[in-house]
């Protein structure tokens, strides 16, 4: 099974003092684990500020060594989200999370690791209607 990462899923994998943490971790033993690259930059952060820099450049680490599977973005997963910001503007639906559902989109992946469910319930799949949110 793949499931494609949102920074909330990955914060909760990092923090263990997460509530969802347990969960999460339970989970990646049993699946490959998709980091897109979009949302590199917000784990970087919020790892950094909130669980130091040590553990931000450990995930890092990690990414790069291979224990996570590494997504490019495409140009047309760049215009993929570009129109899914447009279509729930009403919301609205942020780049990061957008691209999440344009590579998910691409690649055919349907799980998506994240605590977010407000935006990425509402989020449809060209592929195969609403996206599974995990944990």
């Amino acid at each position: 099974m793949k499931i494609i990462a949102d920074t909330s899923g990955v914060i909760a994998l990092l923090d263990q003092a997460d509530r969802h943490h347990h969960d999460v971790a339970q989970l990646i033993r049993i699946a490959e684990l998709i980091i897109p690259v979009a949302i590199l930059p917000e784990v970087d952060y919020l790892a950094t500020k909130y669980l130091g820099e040590r553990v931000a450049r450990a995930f890092l680490d990690d990414t790069t060594a291979g224990a996570f599977t590494y997504l490019a973005m495409e140009a047309s997963d760049l215009s993929q989200a570009t129109k899914i910001m447009g279509l729930y503007s009403d919301i609205p639906i942020g780049f990061v999370d957008a691209s999440i559902a344009a590579s998910g989109d691409r690649h055919h992946i349907q799980n998506v690791l994240t605590l977010d469910r407000k935006h990425f319930s509402v989020i449809r799949s060209q592929q195969f209607g609403y996206f599974t949110l995990l944990p």
